[in-house]
Order: C-alpha cells, then structure tokens, then sequence
C-alpha cells in the first residue's frame, strides 16, 4: 500500500475518536497554514484578551500590549451593559464608559485603534437573557461610527469589528436586525456546517470540548489533527477561529500560530506578548 494512502487510512481515525465532537471528513489530512508574522509586532496582532475586563485596567492593559481582539463580558441592566463576569459580581463599569468611548476617541484621533489602519476585534460575551438585549445594545453600538455595519448589500469595514459571543438566543436575535453593527459566533462546530453569511462570521470553541490536550510538551497527534481540520474548514467557509478555556502556555499559542488560528487566547497579558513578539 502506497505510503499516502496508509497515513490517511491510519490518520481517518484520529477524527473520530476520544469521544469529542466529528471535526474532520472520513480521511481528511489537510496542511497547516501557519499565521503571517509582521515585521514589527510578531503575532502579536493575533492575540486575543480574554476577559479582559479583570485586568487592573480594563481595556488600557491590552491596549498597551498591543492586542488586537478584546472581550468583555456585558449584562444587560436595563440597557446600561454592566462589564462583569457573574450575575452577582459588582460591575467594573459599563460598556460605553469602559470599551466603546475610549476606542472611538482613538479611531477619532488617528483613524484606526493603533493608527496602523488594522482593525481590531471587540467580542461582546452576552450573558443574560432579555427581549430587549438585542434592539437596546444595536441602538447603543449604532452611535460609533467607528464600527463595522451590516446591511442587505453586505459588510462596511471599519477600524473596530464588534463579534457577539455567548448567548445563542440573544446573538441570534441581534443579527436578524438589518441595519446592525455586530456579528455573531458560534460555540458550536461542524464540518456540515453552511458557509458565512455575514452575519455569523467567527467559531469560539471549547478547547476542552474539541482537543484532549494539556498544553504541555509536544501537540499530540490527534489535536494536531482536529486543529488543522477545524481551521481548514473554518477558513474554507469564511469564518474566523478562536478557541475558549485554552491552557495559557506557550505550547498552546505556538500552536495556534503554526495552525493559523485567528485569535491566540491568553488571560497572561505581557507573557502572551513577550512570546509573540519573537515567536518564530
């Protein structure tokens, strides 16, 4: 048996089993397409904050790091998008105050978040439930002119591309609006999955519930697999890719960047950066 037929029938397999959700087609081994490095920042501009609202200073923390996706977490409180991780935490703030003004008065002053003419990532975690969520925070998001719109003739890009996450009920909701000024992800992946339309334009998966890997030492095999399968795909559909409740290593984000994973998770900050801006 030819050796390339004996490594795809031994490699089949390795999708199906340990008992995580089908990511890759009967046979499927596709090659890893590694993240572009830029000259100035390495990978950095990949680097995704997550719940970047419990850092001491929430927003200004990333933003001195340079990241280029941010999430905050936000209920609804009548309206005012209190930034917190539990129902029962004290707010750090409010969406407005914390995240949208001080963005749009970057953007204002020199017309990108970073004045590079890149665009930044803000992931909206939506954490409750209220008929109201959807239409209150479009009425808030559609003061910015700053973000990226949505329309029936499609997408107007602007410096900031707001991303819901969470909620599914809330996120699905939202972007049945038209005019609006987010989209919205999925925590959910298959590869039957239909292609992007626009309004669902990014995977945020469970690294546990997709990849049976510590961090440590060498990517195993199978996620080695199951990673590049789900990126192939993602990217094949017109999706952005980022993986949740990831162990914050540096295994883990060099694996991602030599997998092309769009958003290379941390909690750490200045260790995620140090790394980033020499990976190889």
């Amino acid at each position: 048996m030819a050796r390339s037929r004996l490594a795809l029938l031994l490699a089949a397999p390795l999708a199906f089993a340990c008992g995580k959700p089908d990511v890759c087609a009967q046979g499927e081994d596709p090659p890893a397409v590694k993240l572009t490095r830029d000259d100035l920042l390495g990978y950095v501009p990949y680097a995704h904050s997550h719940n970047d609202y419990e850092h001491t200073r929430p927003l200004l923390d990333a933003l001195d790091a340079t990241f280029y996706s941010i999430e905050a977490d936000i209920y609804f409180a009548g309206g005012s998008f209190e930034v917190k991780h539990m129902s029962w935490d004290s707010p750090k703030g409010v969406l407005k105050g914390l995240y949208l003004d001080p963005l749009q008065a970057r953007v204002t002053s020199q017309g990108s978040v970073y004045g590079d003419g890149r665009q930044v990532a803000l992931w909206l975690d939506l954490k409750d439930q209220d008929g109201s969520f959807p239409s209150a925070l479009e009425a808030l998001l559609a003061q910015y002119p700053m973000l990226t719109a949505f329309g029936p003739s499609g997408a107007t890009e602007g410096p900031v591309t707001v991303i819901l996450t969470g909620d599914a009920k809330m996120k699905g909701a939202f972007v049945e609006q038209s005019p609006r000024h987010a989209a919205r992800d999925s925590n959910d992946f298959s590869p039957s999955d239909p292609p992007s339309d626009g309004a669902w334009t990014a995977y945020a998966l469970d690294w546990g519930t997709y990849l049976d890997w510590d961090g440590t030492g060498a990517v195993p095999q199978q996620a080695d697999l199951r990673m590049r399968c789900i990126v192939a795909k993602a990217h094949a559909l017109g999706r952005k890719v980022r993986f949740y409740a990831a162990p914050d290593r540096s295994e883990v984000w060099q694996a991602g960047v030599d997998r092309g994973v769009d958003f290379i998770h941390t909690n750490d900050l200045q260790g995620a950066r140090s790394y980033l801006l020499t990976a190889p």
